[in-house]
């Protein structure tokens, strides 16, 4: 019997950072304002230079243990910054490819037709609950050759040259996972790559979190994974991480209403930009209740203040 599992996935992005008001009008931004008593915009001499504003108002930096706040004129020349990407797999556009370098972070793929430069894309190795996966941003399309930015992922451990007709090549440019019509004893594997690009000096932390359990109209449930891998033949649901920042590397997690981390990066000295992929993996029984399950995803990325 074949049943009809719809997964959509969206992400929700909290800043832990400088809020700055705006003004704007159909040709001309001022990003922030302030009237003041003085002071100059870049004063330098032959070996210092200075930006200083004369009679600021509680300027400065407050903290507490959730939240930073920079108050000042100046206050987003030094701001702290966050910006997530969450994207899932193409489900109309695929590639198989016949040549992958992680030191030159290049694929040769049998076409490009729906790749872009600055789109983040998924190489995956022997598709399947097992599978390798390689999350990267494009930077360069020459020919059939695509480079990124940085392979990140299972990169380390994938072949030069892959074999055996189940690796491909795919845009993560969708905001949902759609399996389709489904059947008991086969495995079912998406995609999802998140890019975290951020200042901040004390760490991230990403997390996810489910608006209800992976449920059909009926409100039958269908099981979360609970020993750490989803197996064939079994009825299961749940996510690996893989990356440098992935949280729990190698362990299929459930995905539910509680809250948690899937990627992270401690304090570091200067900026960082991580890439995480995230293989969502699907298995059910004959007896598995037929309907249509659905189910949001919420991704939350936070500073670690």
């Amino acid at each position: 019997m074949s049943k009809k599992l719809f997964l959509m996935l969206s992400f929700v992005l909290l800043v832990s950072a400088s809020k700055v008001f705006a003004m704007s009008s159909t040709n001309f931004l001022i990003p922030w304002d302030n009237v003041n008593s003085g002071g100059l915009d870049n004063a330098s001499s032959s070996n210092f230079s200075s930006r200083d504003t004369l009679g600021d108002n509680a300027s400065g930096t407050s903290t507490s243990s959730n939240f930073q706040l920079s108050a000042g004129y100046r206050a987003p020349e030094g701001a702290d910054t966050l910006t997530l990407q969450v994207r899932a797999k193409s489900a109309t556009v695929s590639t198989a490819y016949s040549a992958f370098s992680n030191g030159a972070d290049t694929v040769t793929v049998s076409s490009v037709v729906g790749f872009s430069v600055g789109s983040l894309i998924a190489v995956v190795e022997n598709t399947g609950f097992s599978q390798l996966v390689a999350v990267g941003r494009i930077t360069d399309i020459a020919g059939l050759v695509i480079t990124v930015d940085d392979f990140e992922g299972d990169d380390v451990g994938m072949s030069p040259a892959p074999a055996g007709g189940d690796d491909f090549v795919y845009p993560l440019n969708s905001n949902s996972i759609n399996f389709g019509s489904i059947s008991a004893g086969t495995a079912y594997t998406s995609i999802v790559g998140t890019s975290v690009l951020t200042n901040v000096s004390t760490g991230y932390s990403v997390y996810i979190l489910a608006n209800q359990e992976l449920q059909n109209g009926s409100a039958q449930v269908l099981a979360g994974v609970a020993d750490g891998s989803v197996t064939l033949g079994a009825e299961e649901y749940g996510a690996e991480t893989t990356g440098a920042s992935a949280f729990s590397s190698g362990v299929d997690i459930a995905v539910t209403t509680t809250q948690r981390v899937v990627q992270e990066a401690p304090a570091s000295t200067g900026p960082v930009s991580d890439k995480i992929g995230m293989i969502y993996k699907l298995s059910i029984t004959s007896s598995t209740n037929p309907g249509t399950y659905s189910q949001n995803v919420y991704y939350t990325l936070t500073a670690n203040y």
